[in-house]
């Protein structure tokens, strides 16, 4: 599977804007995988996409813009801070209760959708479109692990008639933006 290619068709976006997309989710699906899984499991991911390191890189200009931490929490404290226009957002994610481990790695998405203007609305697709990129390079036991601790993958890629079926991603999105 081309990801690249599918973010480009499926988004809108660039060749260049797809590769640090890719680097940046991609980043923080590995980052999750070696925080709760180890190395061995974020070795696995990285010589399964070998291309991973290349899209970090181009990625890296834009990974945490000035001012801001890195990562979940720079992704957080970038969407609650003021001024990016999504100042409601903290008290859905209050609402979403028992789901906060999967809210905040949702917020880390679509802050990471955002800084590559793309709309909030075709954040939905990413995770989808990452998923079945992983699926197509990883062994099952392992996507199923990954899917276990990367909650904003979970159910993105299920059976339904797209991204907006229950659970996962669209269904945290579709309560944060419908």
């Amino acid at each position: 599977m081309d990801l690249i290619g599918q973010l480009t068709q499926q988004l809108g976006v660039n060749p260049q804007q797809a590769q640090r997309l890719a680097g940046s989710v991609l980043g923080l699906v590995q980052s999750t995988v070696k925080e709760k899984l180890g190395d061995d499991a974020a070795g696995q991911v990285a010589q399964a996409v070998p291309e991973l390191q290349g899209w970090q890189q181009a990625a890296a200009p834009q990974a945490a813009p000035a001012g801001e931490g890195g990562g979940l929490m720079g992704a957080l404290g970038g969407l609650m801070g003021g001024g990016s226009g999504l100042g409601g957002l903290g008290g859905a994610l209050g609402a979403l209760g028992g789901a906060a481990s999967q809210a905040g790695e949702v917020a880390a998405l679509v802050s990471i959708a955002q800084r590559f203007t793309i709309d909030a609305s075709k954040a939905t697709l990413i995770a989808p479109i990452v998923l079945n990129f992983l699926k197509s390079r990883l062994d099952p036991s392992l996507v199923s692990k990954i899917l276990a601790v990367a909650p904003m993958l979970a159910g993105a890629g299920g059976g339904g008639s797209g991204p907006s079926g229950g659970g996962g991603l669209g269904g945290a999105l579709g309560g944060l933006l419908g």
